[in-house]
């Protein structure tokens, strides 16, 4: 991810989304702090970001509570198996 002031921004807005349509991500700062991000058209908005988290984390609810009271493996349980072709 690129960072650039926001004169620099003014300056060269042209070639900034030219990068931006390749996929780059670009950082607009004003005096040191960021203030806006230049994203690639089909990028995620924010709020498809937040119900994507939200459903995580649902999930991984529901997976604790199916989970509860058994035996768990060990991250060594599971790189064992992965060795040994069982996973």
């Amino acid at each position: 991810m690129n960072t650039v002031t926001a004169l620099e921004a003014k300056t060269r807005f042209g070639e900034l989304l030219e990068r931006v349509a390749r996929g780059e991500e670009i950082v607009i700062t004003r005096h040191d702090k960021p203030v806006a991000r230049m994203l690639p058209e089909g990028g995620r908005s924010l709020e498809e970001v937040r119900v994507g988290v939200s459903a995580l984390k649902d999930l991984q609810q529901k997976i604790l509570k199916r989970t509860q009271g058994k035996a768990q493996l060990s991250e060594a349980d599971v790189k064992s198996a992965i060795d040994q072709g069982r996973l």
